[in-house]
């Protein structure tokens, strides 16, 4: 009959002031890009190119009025809004012939009618590009970075109390992928097809910059366009046009996401659970350290001690990180996984105590019968 196993008080009291002043920092580094095994914002950008190629190449134009004061001999047009805008400044007439009454004016209204680019559908296309261009320089440097080592490495610090001791450790665990398995060169594969297929879209890109529109965009500063984009006919009724737009929502979509990783409090669920784990590897070693005494017998009971209140420690963390992960248990559940496992270990034990029978049993029969057979050597 086993011996019953108690909380030691004054164990369970250290360690729970263990666990209270415990201040930890986990940092991760992973060489491995995994959100780039999906092209898909690929796909939607060689779809959307032939749609944005059709609109550039037929870009639309309108006419605007510009009125300039200018010198009588520069002007190039003079129309009757020129004239009736001269009765309405007569401080730029020189001089009246009295016989001809021809008026002589300094300076006059010069209206030219021209076409320009400059119109919201077009500087949404610009801003559009512009992004694109943006866009795709970031993929294809992360493309070009893009490492199949799945290299990883963790570092972990922590420091607490038990009111009568202070401890600290350090810790840094790191990982090197095994040579490229098959489904890395799958993804290699991969990864250089998305080059040459983002290569073409670079040539689209290089085309469409060398475009007049786009040009003449550029060289009139033109101001790039805002979200949310205003829902004029041509954007939601032009075909053209309702791709763009759709490339438009998919680029900011990713740039969102882009964000959203970045915010620490998105990210401080998952750092937590692992750092928790952590948390209580710390605790374990603590216990370790603790039970070490210049007698064996007493390290034993220290170790046993403490493991009890290890395993109510670790109960409680696998629950919190279950629920967390949106998993239901109870105790129904809990109580038949233990039972499970504790009835696999005690079926290991007898196999290996019956393997450990047969072995002395078959080294007992080997020295007896070297023992007689030395008389014949």
């Amino acid at each position: 009959m086993g011996l019953k196993l108690d909380i030691d008080k004054e164990k369970e009291k250290k360690s729970q002031l263990f666990l209270e002043k415990l201040e930890s920092d986990m940092d991760y580094k992973s060489l491995y890009n995994g959100d780039l095994i999906s092209f898909d914002w690929l796909d939607e950008i060689e779809f959307a190119c032939p749609y944005i190629d059709i609109i550039i190449r037929n870009p639309k134009l309108t006419l605007i009025q510009e009125e300039n004061l200018v010198k009588v001999e520069r002007s190039k047009r003079i129309t009757v809004a020129s004239v009736k805008d001269l009765a309405k400044h007569t401080q730029y007439i020189d001089d009246v012939d009295k016989k001809t009454k021809d008026v002589r004016p300094s300076k006059i209204l010069d209206i030219r009618n021209e076409e320009t680019y400059n119109i919201y559908e077009n500087r949404f296309l610009y801003t559009l590009l512009n992004d694109l261009n943006r866009f795709v320089l970031e993929k294809e440097k992360i493309l070009n970075n893009f490492e199949l080592n799945k290299n990883k490495t963790l570092e972990y610090k922590a420091s607490s109390t038990t009111g009568l001791e202070k401890v600290h450790v350090e810790l840094k665990v790191s990982s090197t992928s095994l040579p490229a398995l098959q489904e890395d060169k799958k993804l290699e594969e991969e990864i250089n097809k998305a080059k040459k297929r983002l290569k073409r879209v670079k040539d689209y890109l290089a085309s469409w910059d060398r475009s007049e529109m786009i040009k003449s965009l550029t060289k009139e500063h033109a101001n790039f366009v805002s979200p949310p984009l205003k829902k004029t006919n041509i954007l939601l009724k032009n075909p053209n046009f309702r791709i763009a737009v759709r490339l438009w929502d998919i680029i900011r979509t990713y740039d969102l996401d882009k964000k959203d990783d970045s915010k620490e409090s998105d990210d401080n669920n998952s750092i937590d659970i692992m750092k928790s784990f952590l948390d209580h590897t710390f605790l374990i070693d603590y216990c370790v350290l603790d039970s070490i005494t210049k007698l064996k017998r007493d390290q034993k009971k220290n170790m046993t001690n403490y493991a009890v209140i290890i395993l109510t420690e670790e109960i409680n963390r696998v629950l919190d990180l279950l629920a967390s992960c949106g998993y239901k248990t109870n105790e129904e559940d809990l109580l038949s996984l233990i039972a499970k496992e504790l009835k696999d270990d005690k079926k290991e034990r007898n196999v290996n105590v019956n393997a450990d029978d047969v072995k002395k049993k078959f080294k007992s029969a080997m020295e007896e019968y070297l023992e007689r057979t030395k008389k014949y050597l």
